[in-house]
């Protein structure tokens, strides 16, 4: 910028100059030209017309012509010279333009349309807020309090829940930024499984979307008996909630009560023992419990099968078509069937009183001694080799007497068949001398043992107490054949043991 002075003259300068401008001859004048605020002269010779008007003219070459009136007066006060003089605000005294005194000696402000060094950003002289030099001298930012181009708004603070927050763009849902009282969350991600939905509501059960890790599920209703709880579980046994499906749900893992944890009501074969209700439930019949779920007892009037009964008609008698043990009866149980079997003696001898039939063997006896006077089957062998199955009666003759001189010997007395149920002996009137011990055979079945040790065996056979009883049964032969007696007797035939000797065998 280039300044303007006022510039006095010596009177005898100026006079110098009007007379040369008066004359108009070529004069040597003083030819003066400002350079920064300093006044510097000149000796030239020219030729100059000029006209006198009476003030200072600055010729196109710089040349200063002052009139009369100023010709021989001082310097006085000029913007620039470091004093601040009426009429300026200051006056640095430099050419600085970009201080705080501008080069027109006013002080430096925003608005002036000069740059402040390290006071302003920019000025741009106008009153224009929102251009690139807001009206604060500052360039535009977010934040400044002044809404430039760009920004929907700019409250200028850094405040980041209010309308505006720090990016100055209005406030909205899915800014990152929780507007107080109108949002309750704002995570600004467009994930609705998080915990912030896209509405910037905080995420809770019912509200539609499945939370990660936190729901299982969320249907956002209020049906409580969906496959979605109303607490956002999937609906399960045991829950609480009866869901589809389900007959009871007391939300417990008690299996004896009236809704066990399979959520179907309690019922006999359901595998849960219902207390008070049950005794056992094994799910079915089992080997302790039967299908209505009491204990197994024979005699319960109900048939297990598992349990290995066959019946059970639960009474105790025997007689009938249910025998003990549960088990149907029949042949060889040991339990005689009324009106079906004769006899049921429980083994399996056909030749005892009661046949493997079950058909009775036995008969009934006369009481008259059996014809069984044939001696057969003769293999013992002694002193005396006579026939005592003729006799009953005693007496001591070679003729009735047999003699067994070793154990195993045998003799068999047979005649027709006859319904027996005794058999006597004779032997000798002393109660150690000719004794022993035989066993006695009905028709080949073993019937009894008889032994006359310590007897006196004379008198009648069948009247004596040298005599074995049996149940009644048909034979045609009585076998007797000699065993050990341990009695070590002697002194019948004085030979080897046992020295036994019979004298009459009778039966009946």
């Amino acid at each position: 910028m280039t300044r303007r002075y006022r510039v006095v003259f010596a009177p005898f300068l100026v006079a110098s100059a009007l007379a040369l401008a008066c004359s108009g001859d070529e004069q040597s004048t003083s030819d003066t030209s400002f350079t920064a605020g300093n006044t510097t002269t000149t000796s030239t010779t020219s030729t100059t017309s000029a006209s006198t008007t009476g003030d200072a003219t600055t010729t196109g070459a710089g040349t200063a012509v002052t009139d009369s009136a100023s010709a021989g007066s001082t310097a006085g006060p000029a913007c620039g010279d470091g004093q601040v003089d009426a009429g300026e605000e200051c006056d640095d005294g430099n050419q600085s333009d970009n201080d705080g005194c501008t080069n027109e000696c006013t002080t430096a402000r925003c608005g002036d349309g000069v740059v402040q060094d390290r006071v302003e950003a920019c000025d741009d002289g106008n009153d224009v807020d929102d251009d690139a030099c807001t009206n604060a001298c500052t360039l535009p930012s977010c934040g400044d309090g002044v809404v430039q181009e760009g920004e929907e708004c700019d409250d200028g603070n850094d405040v980041d829940t209010d309308a505006c927050p720090t990016n100055c763009l209005n406030a909205s849902c899915g800014d990152g930024f929780v507007q107080e009282g109108a949002e309750e969350c704002d995570d600004g991600n467009n994930d609705q499984t998080d915990g912030c939905l896209n509405t910037c509501a905080a995420a809770s059960c019912g509200d539609g979307f499945v939370q990660a890790r936190v729901e299982a599920c969320d249907d956002g209703n209020d049906i409580d008996d969906d496959e979605c709880s109303n607490a956002c579980v999937l609906a399960s046994c045991g829950d609480g909630a009866i869901q589809q499906g389900e007959e009871c749900d007391d939300g417990n893992d008690v299996d004896s009560d009236a809704c066990p944890t399979n959520c179907l009501s309690a019922t006999c074969g359901d595998g849960f023992v219902q207390a008070g209700v049950e005794d056992c439930d094994d799910a079915g019949e089992s080997v302790a419990c039967n299908d209505d779920c009491t204990q197994v007892s024979c005699g319960d009037g109900k048939v297990n099968m598992t349990a290995g009964e066959e019946c059970d008609d639960g009474n105790g008698v025997n007689t009938d078509a249910c025998v003990a043990g549960c088990l149907n009866a029949k042949c060889g149980d040991g339990y005689t069937q009324a009106g079906v079997e004769e006899c049921d003696d429980g083994n399996n001898v056909d030749d005892d009183a009661c046949a493997n039939d079950c058909t009775s063997n036995q008969c009934m006896p006369s009481g008259q001694r059996a014809s069984f006077n044939t001696i057969g089957n003769d293999t013992a062998s002694g002193c005396w080799n006579g026939n005592p199955c003729t006799y009953d009666a005693w007496q001591w003759t070679s003729s009735h007497g047999q003699n067994f001189q070793a154990f195993n010997q045998e003799i068999t007395c047979s005649g027709p068949k006859a319904c027996v149920q005794n058999v006597g002996v004779t032997t000798y009137s002393s109660t150690t001398v000719c004794q022993g011990k035989w066993d006695v055979y009905c028709d080949n079945v073993l019937v009894a043992t008889l032994d006359t040790n310590g007897k006196s065996c004379t008198g009648s056979a069948m009247g004596n107490s040298c005599k074995v009883s049996f149940m009644p049964r048909e034979c045609a032969a009585i076998r007797l054949v000699a065993v050990a007696d341990g009695n070590n007797t002697a002194g019948c035939c004085g030979g080897n043991q046992p020295d036994s000797m019979l004298t009459g065998v009778s039966a009946w």
